[in-house]
């Protein structure tokens, strides 16, 4: 049984993306595998972000998904 975690930079872009899938695959041909990814490099900033504006009843949280989402699509 293996681990892989991946996160931040390595998921930061399309191009890092596909090598991950890559090394993921290898991995599973191998041994049985769990595969933990976090948030895209960046995006955790702004979940905290929005987090505390909806937190504090500050309805720019919803700007801030929405940014989020459209950062996520352009990558």
């Amino acid at each position: 049984m293996q681990v892989l975690k991946f996160g931040g930079t390595s998921v930061a872009n399309a191009e890092n993306i596909n090598k991950v899938a890559s090394i993921v695959k290898s991995a599973v041909s191998k041994d049985k595998t769990i595969v933990v990814v976090s948030a895209l490099g960046g995006v955790t900033d702004m979940l905290l972000q929005a987090a505390n504006n909806a937190a504090k009843g500050n309805e720019d949280y919803k700007q801030a998904i929405a940014a989020i989402e459209k950062d996520i699509l352009m990558r």
